[in-house]
């Protein structure tokens, strides 16, 4: 009898040691506070997201130059500045999953290089045909850097920190479209819409050796494609952020008995459920943030005030985003995030009906712009923030891409159908009213999301144990 009870509790020991270590590493990184080397991983995705947002708007400032230069229709002129969108939105959908087979760091690099070269060539572009190629292929890598940046910072941030972390690198992208733009202006006066995608160029060649020192492989993606070395590269990777050793890496999850493509594990299943209300909140809400970004300033200028006016407008519309999505991230840390998304999508469908009624007045039509920036993009932060711990780490790369690729559909989607909705007699104004319809479906579909499956802090502000995720994925 003793020796068939210690024969037992030897078999629980060996159990518990073969599981322990990918438990620990994860629960510690969750529970730990934030260290210099994950803090710099945050910043690095930030600074990706300002590409981004650098990127959307190049084009939108030489768009006038490269016309004339070239003498373009506005069909043409059309197509280029949708070329770059399309290229996003399926670079999100399908280029992306390769974080999760290559891993998120290579993913990184290889974008930032794709979008160097595709700047660079843009300098230099010969015709209007390949300056075409080039920002869809640009699109491409740019919708891959997004997404896979999304899945990095989430996988780095600890539990208490990981809401607000995410929230401060989707404001990348805002600050890289005011600042990027302004010095764009400046750049296309000086010296021609070239320079323009030059120091594009220019700036995301800086980015590529700071990816490579500051930005290791994720532990996520170590632990469940194990290369070669696993043990080495995780056990480098915590020291980078502090954390102890391992002795020994846990059994890897069991293969199921037929393997699903990505998208199927992505689409089927308890995903099933969570992808297509993520995506479809993806989609109404960057409608309507595409919507209100491109015509806010022209519907100030249209009230009657002057062209800088609208300049303005689209000013304080970028400023009122970067203080929305800092104001998500703070009550985010503070409360469950889902409830605090919900309610700010209810609050982003209010600024777009105190829009359409508040252009009597220029102040109160740049009030009204700062509040419209606000409240449709403070939600997007919030997606950002929770997208990431709905899925576990095998499939999560490319269900980011998936669910982001859907907003990027809605961003090409959103004017065409304002654009055949007014040429059929509706006013710029009354469309704001309509767009409050998608805001609020947007909180429903997020307040029909179950539980998360990565940790996230509690709403004390004490952390979560990291194991769910990890036990859901065996």
């Amino acid at each position: 009898m003793s020796n068939r009870s210690s024969s037992r509790a030897a078999r629980l020991v060996q159990a518990s040691a073969r599981v322990r270590p990918r438990m620990d590493i994860k629960s510690r990184i969750e529970a730990a506070p934030m260290k210099r080397t994950q803090i710099g991983i945050i910043a690095v995705c930030a600074a990706l997201y300002m590409i981004d947002g650098f990127d959307v708007l190049v084009m939108a400032f030489s768009a006038n130059a490269v016309s004339e230069h070239w003498g373009l229709s506005a069909g043409q002129l059309g197509m280029l500045l949708s070329s770059a969108l399309v290229g996003m939105a399926l670079g999100s959908i399908f280029v992306s999953t390769i974080a999760d087979i290559i891993g998120r760091r290579k993913t990184l690099l290889l974008g930032a290089t794709v979008v160097a070269l595709g700047m660079l060539a843009s300098a230099f572009v010969p015709s209007y045909g390949l300056l075409v190629v080039l920002r869809f292929v640009t699109g491409l890598a740019v919708g891959t850097l997004q997404a896979t940046a999304n899945v990095l910072a989430s996988e780095f941030a600890n539990a208490k920190r990981r809401s607000t972390s995410l929230a401060l690198v989707s404001i990348g992208q805002p600050i890289g479209g005011v600042v990027g733009g302004l010095i764009t202006g400046v750049l296309i006066q000086a010296y021609g819409w070239r320079a323009a995608f030059m120091f594009g160029a220019i700036i995301t060649l800086v980015m590529i050796p700071i990816i490579w020192r500051a930005v290791p492989e994720s532990i996520d993606y170590l632990l469940v494609r194990r290369p070669a070395n696993a043990l080495d590269r995780v056990n480098k990777v915590l020291a980078r952020i502090e954390q102890p050793a391992v002795s020994v890496l846990p059994d890897a999850a069991p293969a199921p008995a037929k393997k699903k493509s990505r998208f199927g594990d992505v689409l089927t299943g308890a995903n099933a459920r969570r992808t297509i209300l993520i995506s479809l909140s993806y989609f109404v809400l960057m409608a309507s943030f595409y919507f209100a970004n491109s015509w806010t300033p022209k519907l100030v200028t249209a009230s009657g005030f002057s062209q800088q006016d609208g300049i303005n407008a689209g000013v304080l519309f970028s400023v009122g985003a970067i203080v929305g999505a800092v104001t998500l991230g703070f009550f985010g840390a503070r409360f469950p995030m889902r409830k605090v998304l919900a309610v700010f999508f209810i609050l982003g469908g209010l600024t777009f009906g105190a829009f359409s009624l508040s252009t009597g007045s220029l102040d109160g039509a740049l009030l009204a712009a700062f509040l419209v920036g606000f409240g449709s993009n403070a939600p997007i932060a919030g997606m950002l923030a929770i997208s990431p711990t709905y899925y576990s780490s095998e499939v999560r790369g490319t269900a980011l891409g998936l669910v982001i690729g859907m907003g990027r559909v809605g961003s090409i989607a959103s004017p065409i159908i304002a654009g055949a909705l007014m040429d059929g007699g509706w006013q710029p104004t009354d469309l704001y009213f309509l767009f409050i319809v998608p805001m609020l479906l947007g909180a429903a579909f997020i307040s029909m999301l179950g539980k998360p499956v990565l940790a996230a802090a509690a709403p004390s502000g004490e952390s979560k144990p990291a194991g769910h995720e990890l036990s859901a994925s065996r």
